[in-house]
């Protein structure tokens, strides 16, 4: 059999599924096991959740819609982010995805060509690296260093852009530290994007 395409060799291997992996292992063993490794609840949906879920699907909401995302739930959007940020987006420019991994990944692919760089903040989610390079990129990570109680130092970032880069990404909440980005902090990323020509990503989920 011919061999799967190279690129899967960096883009898989994120710790935390191997962990879940064995975790998953221990407990058909019969061992108790508190889970950290997953960013997932220890709850269920709530009742209304539940019972919209039911609602829809008896009514038959359940074929397939535009690629983008039902047109009332980015309309819906649009109108959120005007309420809460004062943000005028297209409902056309809003794009619904089944999960922040494959929104970043697509997002990634949209824009990453090879040997481009994409700054990533370093601790962070693992999947920033591996999705940049399958694309052919360059992951260089920024620091958020305990003595500056996580927050990014835009003069580090600024100081790593270089022509190759692409796009910065943000995380804050940040995981895994839960640090909140001072406005200051975004402020000054948002400027060093604008004055480089870089794309932000922002993942605040």
């Amino acid at each position: 059999m011919r061999p799967l395409a190279s690129r899967l060799n960096v883009m898989s291997g994120e710790g935390a599924l191997s962990v879940f992996a064995r975790a998953k292992e221990l407990e058909r063993e019969g061992r108790s096991i508190i889970h950290l490794e997953l960013g997932e609840p220890d709850f269920h949906p709530a009742e209304p959740v539940v019972a919209a879920l039911e609602k829809a699907l008896r009514a038959g909401k359940d074929r397939y819609c535009t690629v983008a995302g039902i047109p009332a739930l980015r309309e819906e959007l649009a109108r959120y982010l005007d309420r809460t940020r004062n943000l005028q987006v297209d409902p056309k420019s809003i794009v619904i995805a089944p999960g922040c991994k494959i929104a970043l990944f697509l997002a990634l692919m949209s824009i990453i060509e090879p040997d481009d760089e994409v700054l990533y903040p370093d601790p962070g989610f693992p999947g920033y690296q591996s999705i940049t390079a399958g694309f052919g990129g360059r992951a260089v990570p920024y620091e958020l260093a305990e003595r500056n109680q996580f927050q990014p130092d835009p003069n580090e970032i600024a100081a790593k852009i270089t022509p190759r880069t692409k796009a910065i990404l943000t995380c804050s909440p940040n995981n895994p530290t839960g640090t909140v980005y001072s406005d200051a902090a975004q402020r000054r990323i948002a400027e060093l994007a604008v004055q480089n020509d870089l794309y932000v990503l922002s993942d605040e989920i």
